[in-house]
């Protein structure tokens, strides 16, 4: 009997060993499609951000030896404060979900919305305030250098609200039905959706914060 129990341990514990042990490769190949997907994007940005802002350092530090005066719209300020705020609001989505609080969670995506919303309104204001400015010929390089940093930042926030808005009619219509309520919180995938919208939204935060930092140290 004690030689039965001994066999029967074993292999228990050496299964909790490898599995706490996986390797990195088998983590990554055991993400959904669209986790990996978000995470090539979100990667692939990193990239393109990176590159933009060397030729960008490398414009004001070589080409132009420090030699300039550029005034940077104060809704840039204000966009990235709106984008700050919707943290708040994105990081409490899941624990609504998981907790089966649809309506809460409708809300929380309606405020993101909103925020997003207002993001646009100030990052196109900001816009105007640098067509209207009295731009030179040196200027109008760093002024070609800070719009496609905002344009590119603006067409992964359209993404988030996109699928924030998705999120938020699908939500909507399920609320007040129970049936539909339980097989939403039950879906997996519906998990995915969310932790994807999350880790959207939380990558154009951190973008725009390191983008409007830069701005601030060379301006």
């Amino acid at each position: 009997m004690s030689l039965y129990v001994t066999i029967y341990m074993k292999p228990s514990n050496q299964h909790t060993g490898v599995s706490a042990k996986r390797p990195v490769i088998h983590r990554i190949e055991g993400l959904h499609p669209f986790k990996t997907i978000s995470y090539l994007i979100i990667s692939i940005a990193c990239l393109l951000y990176a590159f933009i802002s060397f030729l960008f350092i490398k414009h004001l530090a070589f080409e132009l030896n420090g030699n300039f005066s550029f005034y940077l719209p104060k809704f840039f300020t204000i966009s990235a404060i709106l984008l700050i705020c919707s943290v708040y609001f994105t990081s409490r989505v899941l624990s609504a979900f998981k907790n089966d609080e649809i309506p809460h969670l409708r809300k929380l995506l309606s405020y993101t919305l909103v925020l997003g919303l207002l993001f646009f309104i100030s990052q196109s204001i900001a816009w105007m305030e640098l067509l209207t400015m009295d731009v030179n010929i040196v200027n109008s390089k760093i002024t070609t250098f800070v719009f496609t940093f905002s344009a590119i930042h603006l067409s992964f926030v359209l993404v988030s609200m996109i699928m924030s808005g998705i999120l938020f009619y699908r939500y909507m219509l399920i609320e007040s039905d129970p049936v539909k309520t339980l097989i939403a919180t039950t879906d997996p995938l519906e998990k995915i959706k969310l932790e994807i919208n999350k880790v959207l939204w939380h990558f154009n935060v951190i973008s725009w914060t390191m983008i409007f930092l830069m701005f601030l140290f060379v301006f």
